[in-house]
């Protein structure tokens, strides 16, 4: 059995293909036309290299300009490699956003200030955390953003600040935030403006009328006591006609009135909200 076991095992290997390669010998025969391969000397000569001459003609070109690959070699070399500085370990005092800081102004400011001007505020209370206290008299700058004098409608003049920086301990840090109180009084959407007049511009308008009214209606009055009673509504009755005609006139007239003034002086307390989280550096 074991016999005919091997037996069966040696004809399946003798039926397999067997692989073979032919080599390609097509150079060969250009070579033994043009040249003596018997004769070592008739062969021609080979080109004289070196590691410096392949590496000059780059081989394998990249495509990159030879002066670029020679600042590159340059770079690469040790003694050629700038010093990178190490980043110094800066600890921060975190301001969560939304926090209101009271502080007071330091810069007086009107709404005929000019964009851009710098501004600046000191804190009127100390900034705590559970390691660190930025004190009391902290320094903020920040700039105008906005202004404009009273113009016409009754609007009143205008002042928006926005602060961007805070300074401490020789280092200053992002403080964006707006003005939510000023002089503890809430300030809408960072506009601190003067008040409106055209309230005060209807009641300027009505007043020739009720003045004329008021005077008309004594002297109506006096006349009832009097035998010219008869005639007192010939006095009267023009007085109310002209009061109609103020009420009427009034609101389109104090289109034409203008607000308030808006001037911010120095030392004016006021309250600032952060828009962003600010990280001070100490």
């Amino acid at each position: 059995m074991k016999k005919f076991f091997i037996f069966i095992v040696l004809t399946f290997l003798s039926a397999q293909p067997l692989y073979s390669y032919e080599a390609d010998d097509s150079v060969d025969e250009i070579i033994r036309k043009h040249y003596n391969t018997q004769n070592s000397n008739n062969l021609p000569k080979l080109p004289n290299t070196s590691p410096k001459s392949i590496e000059s003609n780059n081989f394998l070109d990249t495509g990159v300009p030879a002066t670029e690959k020679h600042a590159a070699d340059e770079l690469r070399s040790s003694d050629n490699v700038p010093a990178v500085p190490l980043k110094r370990n800066v600890r921060t005092f975190k301001v969560n956003k939304w926090r209101k800081v009271n502080a007071k102004l330091l810069t007086p400011v009107s709404d005929t200030s000019k964009t851009g001007k710098q501004i600046t505020f000191v804190t009127l209370e100390p900034m705590y955390s559970k390691s660190f206290e930025i004190p009391k008299g902290t320094r903020i700058t920040g700039t105008v953003v906005k202004t404009h004098t009273p113009n016409f409608s009754g609007n009143g003049g205008l002042v928006s600040i926005k602060t961007e920086l805070i300074s401490y301990n020789g280092n200053q840090s992002y403080f964006e935030g707006n003005i939510v109180k000023l002089n503890h009084k809430r300030v809408l959407f960072n506009n601190i403006k003067g008040k409106n007049g055209y309230v005060k511009g209807v009641s300027r308008a009505m007043r020739p009328a009720k003045t004329f009214y008021g005077k008309s209606l004594k002297l109506t009055k006096k006349m009832i006591k009097t035998p010219f009673a008869i005639l007192s509504p010939v006095v009267y009755l023009p007085s109310v006609v002209f009061l109609a005609a103020g009420g009427v006139v009034s609101p389109f007239a104090a289109l034409f009135s203008k607000g308030e003034r808006v001037y911010i002086p120095k030392d004016t307390p006021l309250t600032i909200k952060l828009t962003s989280p600010s990280y001070i550096e100490y």
